[in-house]
């Protein structure tokens, strides 16, 4: 009856209608239909007694009516009769469209759903963490249903349950940029609770300490491109509006008139004074270096600062450092 990729719309010999693959493998037989064809967005379209239906192929969910649909980042819901339904094998569904769907931050490899209700006690007791309100959660590329969000680490990784109590730790593949579980066990008693608290722990540390590293290089590759960037400064010079002063290069304003003062450049960097007569340096590009606190600044060649401090002690300062 329709055809569509390796599937077709097929009425079997018993006159009931269904999906083939390929091969002719029996997917779905689903009963003494008028008429079968492909619908959008991996529906079927049914057809009885002039009446249509309309099922979704992922599930098997039979619709009186065409869903809506929401997509949020990869994740596609759909909204039929002011209920919101995942399109997972078991489906998850809200009685309306939650405010936090509506302004939901995309994690790439999971998406964050509200429950509706209470968890029963049984799953209660199988959560090493209990945040309320509880939260369940989509995978990307796992259609089997939602999972409880237990808790996430330091680089968003995801710790998740199942309804039976099986943990997993959800990373997104470099390759596919979908989410790989890993299993970590199952928590159906006290000690079971206490070992998987201790197994995620041990993830946390080594995430904390991985994310620290992460930014750590990002403010060193940061730190290196400003140096470049500086260097390819030149022709900076303090200009004056009123009896205000600021710096710009090539007739672009890199430090808007603020100052009381600023002095020619020295290097990449400017002594400035506020309006307070305190004193400080700002570097060519724009950014404070050093807030001007100080009763005095004396800049050198090789990029050091002597700060004038209270009662006139002096403390040296390496600029970029």
């Amino acid at each position: 009856m329709d055809t569509k990729g390796k599937f077709r719309c097929v009425r079997f010999a018993s006159g009931e209608v269904g999906l083939v693959d390929g091969q002719d493998n029996a997917l779905q037989v689903l009963g003494q239909w008028d008429d079968l064809k492909f619908g959008t967005r991996g529906f079927l379209h049914i057809t009885n007694q002039g009446r249509s239906a309309y099922m979704d192929m992922k599930n098997g969910e039979l619709y009186a009516q065409m869903p809506e649909f929401m997509n949020i980042g990869r994740f596609e819901l759909t909204v039929i009769g002011g209920y919101m339904c995942t399109r997972t094998k078991k489906i998850y569904e809200t009685p309306e469209v939650p405010k936090e769907i509506l302004q939901a931050v995309d994690h790439g490899m999971y998406l964050v759903l509200p429950f509706d209700g209470e968890p029963s006690d049984e799953i209660k007791n199988r959560m090493i963490v209990r945040k309320k309100p509880y939260l369940v959660c989509l995978l990307d590329g796992d259609d089997s249903g939602v999972y409880w969000l237990i808790d996430s680490f330091a680089d968003d990784s995801p710790l998740v349950m199942d309804d039976e109590g099986n943990y997993f730790h959800a990373e997104m593949d470099k390759m596919t940029r979908k989410a790989v579980k890993t299993a970590l066990g199952k928590v159906d008693n006290v000690a079971a609770k206490a070992m998987m608290t201790y197994r995620t722990r041990e993830i946390s540390a080594v995430k904390d300490q991985l994310m620290k590293d992460r930014k750590a290089a990002a403010r060193e590759r940061a730190a290196r491109n400003r140096v470049k960037n500086m260097e390819a400064i030149a022709g900076a010079e303090p200009f004056r509006i009123g009896n205000k002063w600021g710096l710009r290069i090539d007739g672009r304003i890199a430090v808007p008139p603020i100052y009381r003062t600023v002095e020619p450049p020295i290097g990449h960097y400017c002594v400035m004074e506020n309006t307070c007569g305190c004193w400080g340096v700002v570097a060519v590009d724009g950014k404070v270096e050093i807030d001007p606190r100080y009763e005095k600044v004396v800049l050198h060649e090789d990029g050091t600062a002597e700060l004038t401090v209270f009662k006139g002690k002096v403390i040296t300062k390496k600029l970029g450092n």
